[in-house]
């Protein structure tokens, strides 16, 4: 509901417009630029890379257009009434704070209220499950989870797949199959393979990590392949036919 302020440029100006050159020709301006804001605000997850560099460079656009266009049939006009009047005041008004608004959530986004702001400050998304899905013949997923949370190095969310097969693939394979995967599925570039322990668990794991995004949307974005080492029990980390763990996480946290 908070969005339909987006329709505030275009109401306002159909109540002020006057002229008719003017009142077409503005309006249909304003109607393009809402009806694409809108597209944008509600494109949700695939649109996280420029959402809101988009959003804020057309409402600024919007009040730029709306209040050019009231001066604009003001002066093709002897003034109006009391509901031209009235538009044209509710009009100014909403520029004038949009402007103040847009400005605080620029700072926001580039960071400038964060204690360590990295890439910025702007909430970043849950990883969406097609970053890994579908999976390759053979291989399904026995556990999904998400977590998010805000320190003081700045929002992080992560998903984390657990995978085992259900064909005849040893464990020691199922993890070289999904680095291929999301290499030629994401476009992911692993480094070297290194061997580590979380809490009681050994294994080996591999690491990817790219910043991603436009301008306000900027973000840190980094992939983990974990697989267990033979023998050693899951604990509360996977279940126990996992083979694999893959960790999706969005941040503004530098990459290592």
């Amino acid at each position: 509901m908070f969005r339909l302020i987006l329709l505030v440029p275009l109401a306002c100006w159909l109540l002020a417009a006057r002229a008719p050159r003017t009142r077409w020709r503005v309006g249909a301006v304003l109607a393009v630029l809402t009806a694409a804001e809108l597209g944008v605000a509600f494109g949700g997850w695939r649109v996280r890379h420029y959402q809101h560099s988009l959003e804020v460079l057309m409402i600024a656009a919007g009040v730029v257009v709306l209040l050019a266009g009231l001066i604009w049939d003001w002066a093709d006009t002897d003034g109006g009434g009391v509901r031209q009047w009235i538009a044209r005041v509710l009009g100014g008004l909403y520029g004038v704070l949009a402007l103040f608004v847009l400005l605080f959530f620029v700072l926001g986004d580039l960071g400038v209220f964060a204690s360590a702001p990295a890439y910025g400050g702007k909430a970043v998304a849950t990883p969406d499950a097609e970053l890994l899905l579908p999976l390759p013949a053979g291989l399904t997923v026995v556990d999904n989870t998400t977590n998010c949370e805000d320190s003081d190095a700045g929002p992080s969310c992560d998903r984390t797949f657990a995978i085992a097969a259900t064909d005849d693939t040893p464990d020691d394979q199922v993890a070289s199959r999904l680095l291929a995967h999301l290499g030629d599925s994401g476009g992911w570039t692993f480094g070297s393979a290194g061997a580590e322990r979380l809490a009681d668990l050994s294994g080996t794991r591999w690491r990817a990590c790219r910043t991603a995004g436009w301008w306000l949307d900027r973000q840190n974005e980094h992939v983990s392949v974990f697989a267990f080492t033979p023998g050693i029990p899951h604990n509360r980390f996977a279940p126990t036919q996992a083979a694999v763990t893959v960790e999706f996480g969005f941040s503004h946290q530098v990459c290592e």
